[in-house]
């Protein structure tokens, strides 16, 4: 009986993020960060230190075989905002991808600010690829191993869109 309670209130909290995620999903508003209630314009941390592990040398020299078209660029923003698996990227790394997602107070390190340029530059693709598929061992990203390699670039293009100098 505990585990049917458990298993229900699980099911009802799940519930209510996907509701909420997908009803933000095409909004073209960006969700407030914390920062933006202090009247700052400044989103998440930038520059962001990080000791991300880096991707093994193979994946470093990768560049993303997909063109940013309007259909891959969409794909990677279903993926972002809602079907990634197993949660939608925007929950730790916000609606604008700023590193502020609903969870972000929660989590130390804090999600990676995709707006940084400072930050996103000397990113390669292959390690954010490498990244997105394995997950990053002192850090809340899980790995989205499920996605398949084209799903996985999808994101990436979506992803560098909000990279700002």
């Amino acid at each position: 009986m505990l585990k049917q309670k458990s298993l229900f209130i699980f099911f009802l909290v799940f519930s209510i993020i996907v509701v909420v995620n997908a009803s933000q999903a095409f909004s073209e508003e960006k969700s407030p960060s914390i920062l933006d209630l202090n009247e700052s314009k400044v989103s998440g941390i930038c520059p962001q230190q990080r000791n991300t592990p880096q991707a093994p040398e193979a994946f470093q020299g990768m560049t993303n075989p997909l063109d940013p078209t309007p259909d891959n660029l969409r794909a990677g923003k279903l993926l972002f905002k809602i079907d990634a698996k197993p949660t939608a990227c925007k929950v730790c790394h916000g609606y604008g991808g700023d590193g502020m997602g609903i969870i972000f107070e929660r989590l130390d390190p804090k999600p990676r600010n995709f707006t940084c340029y400072y930050t996103m530059e000397d990113i390669s693709d292959g390690q954010i690829f490498w990244i997105i598929k394995n997950g990053s061992p002192g850090t809340a990203m899980p790995s989205f191993g499920a996605l398949d390699d084209q799903q996985v670039w999808q994101l990436v293009l979506f992803i560098r869109q909000f990279t700002k100098k």
